[in-house]
């Protein structure tokens, strides 16, 4: 009887109770045990987007992932994930530099041509590296790309000879395998090989600015020796070296301001103004109660002249009659600018603003740049020559501005007739390649020619021969010849078929002549971007095609590489100074080699 009942009171209670279904091993894992294996796919995702997108990205450091407070922000995002250390994420950014360099690679190996920029640079350990960008046009389909990334930021050990910089640099070329297709080295000028391409870190308050120059180095500017120069030339012998154009620039700039001491009272009231800005908070209080918290004056890096301009059209912004008022109340009468400084102020601006221009224009990494070496030079010519009647208080700034450009680009005027130089003497910038650059951009054509090239007639017409030549010297050597089937020869020459004579015509015009292509192109170049001209006419122009992108991936600056050693200093802040050599290096290549 008792075991009726207990039976009978098994079968309700199982009636009533729902059991679980048995649990799979995957939610074993993740519910019981509490946390993905190494090999789940969110484990994997989460800890890649750390080292690409956090410490590479937003350049924080590798100890970020043993941070007590970083590890508990990861417990919120996702409960089950099981941090990393920081040994793991060292290795981890190894493995994705070697990734990053198979893939360059295999870009590089289907381009025929390439050039390179060079520098070199110390961190704050004092330690040196060598840094190589390399830039070529990549076509893919019916479009084209201007691709510029970065080889090495290799460590570079011992003193910084031409022999060792070659060595250590044919080493990085030998890597990628691209010695056979480098067409130019590009670098700049600075004063000795112990500091040839050195580039200073960026200050502490300016390491935010990732997309600066951080061309701050007092001996940056400097012109080498001819011992020193013919040492570095030694150094890059085998290959054609280029100065870079920016630092040229920059160079011409300054020696017409160094020679113009009438502007130096209001440049030196004005520098003092911007001092006290940053120093006094009851001047900088006064202030802003006038012009409002968004209206200041930002300080000068000596060796950037164009942060001089900046700091003096920043002034120009203002009421000149209420900005002295303001600066009597506020005490400081003694800064206050005449009418003569101000107006000074104003033909200054009026006469480096296309400096600037050209400078700017010059340094992007993304756009074809050399093509606007030679129309930047002859256009600041003619502006020069323009203003020789026209100013008022610096008359001499526009002199010594027009003969260091004269100088410095002597080649550019020498290929155009405007200037002459002694036999076996090779000028700078005179290199064909910019000539044809300018040329066979569409922007440019030879426009620049007509309008800012200060000779007759008859002679601008012989200059803008000279480039055609240069231009078909280069288009025939290559072109393709197209392969035509001695069959298909002989049954032209018979006659054979409806219309076999324009056949054989049309034969013989395959792909018209590169003479019949430049005359084309130079009808329809109507100020056209010159990658989306190229990329559009790439079949009707196949010659000029391949001479263009050959010669207008080449940068007209070594501003890319200067960038690569601003996100070194960005990464390598003080508080981070222990890191390695080669962590430095791949964390610098990943930054620069992400897509």
């Amino acid at each position: 009887m008792i075991t009726s009942y207990r039976f009978e009171e098994y079968q309700m209670n199982k009636s009533i109770t729902n059991e679980p279904e048995q649990p799979s091993i995957s939610q074993f894992l993740d519910i019981h045990v509490g946390q993905y294996s190494m090999s789940h796919p969110q484990q994997k995702a989460i800890t890649n987007s750390i080292l690409s997108d956090l410490i590479i990205g937003c350049n924080l450091p590798l100890s970020i992932v043993e941070n007590k407070s970083f590890r508990h922000f990861l417990t919120v995002v996702d409960s089950k994930y099981s941090p990393v250390c920081r040994k793991t994420m060292t290795s981890k950014t190894e493995k994705l530099a070697a990734e990053r360099r198979l893939i360059l690679k295999t870009q590089l190996s289907n381009t025929d041509h390439v050039s390179v920029t060079v520098d070199i640079w110390s961190d704050r350990k004092m330690r040196g590296f060598l840094g190589v960008t390399v830039h070529w046009i990549e076509k893919d389909m019916e479009r084209i790309q201007l691709k510029s990334k970065l080889l090495g930021c290799d460590r570079f050990k011992g003193s910084h000879t031409g022999d060792r910089i070659c060595e250590q640099f044919e080493a990085i070329c030998d890597e990628y395998n691209i010695k056979e297709k480098l067409d130019f080295i590009i670098s700049d000028n600075a004063a000795n090989m112990r500091k040839a391409f050195t580039v200073c870190f960026p200050t502490q308050d300016e390491v935010h600015d990732d997309d600066g120059d951080h061309l701050d180095d007092p001996e940056l500017w400097h012109d080498l020796s001819l011992e020193e120069q013919e040492t570095l030339d030694a150094a890059m012998a085998k290959k054609q070296r280029l100065q870079c154009f920016a630092h040229t620039l920059q160079l011409v700039v300054r020696d017409g301001l160094k020679e113009t001491k009438v502007a130096s009272p209001a440049l030196s009231k004005l520098s003092k103004l911007s001092s006290l800005l940053h120093t006094s908070t009851t001047f900088k209080d006064a202030f802003e109660a006038e012009f409002g918290e968004q209206k200041s004056i930002p300080a000068v890096t000596n060796t950037r002249w164009n942060s001089t301009m900046r700091q003096v059209k920043a002034l120009l912004q203002f009421d000149h009659p209420n900005f002295c008022a303001v600066l009597e109340k506020a005490g400081h009468k003694e800064l206050s600018f005449t009418a003569r400084e101000w107006n000074l102020l104003k033909e200054m601006v009026d006469i480096l603003k296309p400096f600037g221009e050209a400078t700017d224009m010059i340094q992007g990494e993304k756009v074809v740049t050399i093509s606007a070496v030679v129309p930047s030079v002859l256009s600041l010519n003619h502006h020069l020559e323009k203003l020789k009647p026209q100013v008022y208080f610096l008359s001499g700034l526009v002199r010594s501005l027009q003969v260091s450009l004269n100088n410095r680009f002597l080649g550019i005027f020498v290929n155009v007739k405007m200037a002459r130089t002694q036999d076996g003497i090779t000028a700078p910038f005179s290199d064909p390649v910019y000539l044809k650059a300018a040329a066979l951009d569409p922007t440019f054509s030879l426009l620049w020619v007509e309008h800012h090239v200060l000779v007759s007639r008859d002679i601008k017409t012989e200059v803008a021969q000279r480039v055609k030549e240069l231009i078909l010297q280069d288009a025939g050597e290559s072109e393709q010849p197209v392969p035509f089937d001695e069959g298909d020869q002989e049954h032209l020459e018979q006659g054979e078929g409806l219309f076999a004579v324009y056949q054989k015509r049309q034969k013989k015009d395959v792909g018209t002549t590169p003479a019949l292509q430049l005359s084309h192109y130079l009808d329809i170049a109507e100020g056209q971007n010159a990658l989306l001209f190229w990329a559009m006419n790439m079949k009707t122009l196949p010659s000029l095609f391949q001479v263009a992108i050959r010669v207008l991936a080449v940068p007209a600056s070594s501003a890319p590489v200067e960038r690569v050693f601003s996100h070194g200093g960005v990464i390598l802040r003080p508080h981070r100074a222990q890191m390695t050599d080669r962590l430095l290096a791949n964390l610098v290549f990943c930054k620069c080699n992400t897509e």
